[in-house]
């Protein structure tokens, strides 16, 4: 059952360290906890903070050599409109298949805008990015490869349809939840149960630190702490 808009966004209330608590308190084993890969995906704007959204796939290819793709006049919002396919609020996701390493990125300022008029709060793309300092100051967060300074074409291949960015598979409706740590995306039947499981993870940990930081600590009694979470 797709969660509602409210549902997703109480996640915001959580960091993504909390958010991959609670998941494995809800018995999804580490082994599939579908974390990005950190030596793919960074977030490239740490200080604009946590975001969370129902992912809007994309399938791109950079390139350096050939014709320039066809602007926006050109493709006349063919491929922008599957943004509003999902839900709000919504977290861009472009899989680039092209050539990363050349002068190219996938997305900078003015893309980011048009983003952000169409209700993305975020993006995660497994190719470079531009514009750092003015995405910022619009407040569109970023998960990417890392900063290009741009200069070569990118080809949209296909929208709507499932892609692997990270490591992990998205597709369109899928809910990410990311911030300075990284990115994870959250199965739909548990985002509702998520903000109880993670108040019962933390009320663990928080008797634990206060354990460690008594002046009575003592190892039997940081064991104790433990245990007493009754899992």
């Amino acid at each position: 059952m797709q969660p509602d808009e409210p549902t997703v966004e109480r996640l915001l209330d959580y960091s993504t360290p909390s958010i991959l608590n609670g998941l494995k308190r809800l018995g999804v084993h580490p082994s599939e906890l579908a974390s990005f890969d950190r030596r793919v995906i960074g977030c490239t704007s740490p200080a604009l903070g946590r975001r969370v959204g129902f992912a809007a796939t994309r399938k791109v290819a950079t390139r350096r050599d050939g014709p320039p793709s066809s602007g926006p006049s050109g493709r006349a919002g063919r491929y922008d409109e599957h943004i509003l396919d999902v839900g709000e609020p919504r977290f861009l996701v472009a899989e680039n298949v092209g050539d990363w390493a050349g002068p190219v990125c996938i997305w900078g300022e003015v893309a980011a805008s048009l983003l952000t008029a169409l209700g993305c709060t975020a993006g995660v793309t497994n190719g470079p990015v531009r514009d750092i300092d003015e995405m910022e100051a619009i407040g569109f967060q970023t998960f990417s490869n890392g900063p290009g300074v741009g200069g070569g074409f990118v080809d949209v291949l296909e929208v709507g349809q499932p892609v692997v960015v990270g490591g992990v598979t998205v597709a369109s409706g899928d809910v990410l939840h990311g911030d300075r740590h990284g990115l994870v995306k959250v199965p739909l039947h548990l985002v509702g149960q998520l903000p109880d499981a993670i108040a019962a993870h933390e009320e663990t940990e928080r008797r634990v630190i206060d354990v460690c930081r008594s002046d009575d600590f003592s190892l039997d009694a940081y064991r104790a702490a433990w245990s007493a979470d009754g899992r």
